[in-house]
């Protein structure tokens, strides 16, 4: 089973002199992650199924992200395809590779 815990928000300085702090969301976080800016907002959320709103409501916080939501921005970082039935034999074998590298590192430092 696999936990999903909130990671812990940052904390950047806006304003003049950077006097103020503002949180950044996980979805803020996530889209700086990916290489979206700021204002492709919309086009980050796209990515992972979202509506324009539901987008603006996740960089806002006053969208909950699911695990659902979660699996599809971690699918989306890793760079993997849409799952369909022609992809499923590639992500599978993404899957099984990831866990042949998670071995062969955990060999390593033993």
């Amino acid at each position: 089973m696999v936990a999903i815990t909130t990671p812990k928000s940052f904390k950047v300085a806006t304003g003049k002199g950077g006097d103020m702090e503002k949180e950044k969301t996980d979805f803020e976080i996530w889209m700086q992650a990916n290489g979206f800016h700021g204002k492709q907002v919309s086009v980050a959320g796209e990515s992972i199924g979202f509506a324009s709103a539901t987008s603006k409501r996740a960089k806002a916080g006053t969208k909950t992200l699911s695990k659902t939501d979660r699996l599809a921005m971690a699918a989306v970082r890793a760079g993997l395809p849409e799952w369909t039935p022609e992809t499923d034999e590639e992500i599978h074998a993404l899957g099984v590779l990831r866990q042949t590298l998670a071995s062969s590192s955990q060999s390593s430092e033993d």
